[in-house]
């Protein structure tokens, strides 16, 4: 019997752009099962009888979110990829129009919440920590919190997954990579947050292309997180004023 000779042709792993999606769902997936991982259900086991057990877990969570989508990207671009760090984004905004790339969608947003005012917010998700109360203390650690997730997250998806693609295959490809990428992530928030995060990945890739960096980005995507907390606990508080 004459063996069989396979020439598997891995070429392609020695390439950044496919390296950083690899990479990316990887470390999402991970972070996003990260309540498996052995320390993890010791710490919330040791967290269960004490008060704000939920709210320490979720704090540990996004901790490790900035630590696996911050800074493990940043040790990946260093290490493999061609290009040095300041590359993917992690420069101040340049560009003469850079404070309008900020402005106007920053103005939007808050158009959109006083239009939206009068409408409910999914309370099911928001706010993700569960305290019985809130004060100006407990938001603002929330806030503290979310900014650390959100610093590494912003940097994984929009500065290394977002610039290695635009490197490797121009700019609407590596829109449409993200865009996609970025709304499959939030389908369990149901659809119209999965729909709404396809076009305002669009929006954000725009924003960080034509200011070659993810801050502005970052920004936005912590005023919106922070944002639809402070409604939600708004909203809880009311309703239980009306019980």
């Amino acid at each position: 019997m004459t063996g069989l000779t396979m020439n598997i042709d891995l070429s392609f792993l020695d390439n950044n752009a496919i390296i950083a999606m690899v990479a990316f769902v990887f470390l999402y997936l991970t972070y996003y099962f990260s309540s498996d991982f052995g320390f993890v259900q010791h710490w919330n086991k040791q967290l269960s009888n004490q008060t704000g057990s939920n709210e320490k877990s979720i704090y540990l969570r996004r901790t490790i979110g900035f630590l696996l989508l911050g800074l493990i990207p940043i040790v990946i671009i260093l290490l493999f990829f061609d290009r040095p760090l300041t590359d993917y984004g992690i420069d101040f905004p340049k560009g003469t129009y850079a404070w309008l790339w900020f402005l106007a969608p920053t103005l939007v947003f808050v158009l959109g919440s006083v239009f939206r005012y009068g409408k409910s917010i999914d309370l099911s998700y928001y706010p993700e920590v569960r305290r019985t109360t809130w004060d100006r203390k407990g938001i603002w650690i929330n806030s503290g919190f979310w900014i650390v997730y959100l610093l590494g997250y912003e940097f994984a998806i929009r500065g290394m997954l977002f610039f290695s693609t635009l490197y490797e295959f121009g700019l609407w490809p590596a829109i449409f990579i993200n865009s996609v990428i970025y709304s499959l992530i939030h389908i369990f928030k149901g659809s119209k947050e999965a729909y709404g995060a396809f076009f305002l990945g669009i929006l954000f890739c725009l924003i960080t292309y034509y200011t070659n960096s993810i801050w502005i980005a970052v920004i936005l995507h912590i005023i919106l997180a922070i944002a639809n907390d402070i409604k939600a606990i708004k909203e809880t508080a009311n309703q239980a004023v009306t019980k």
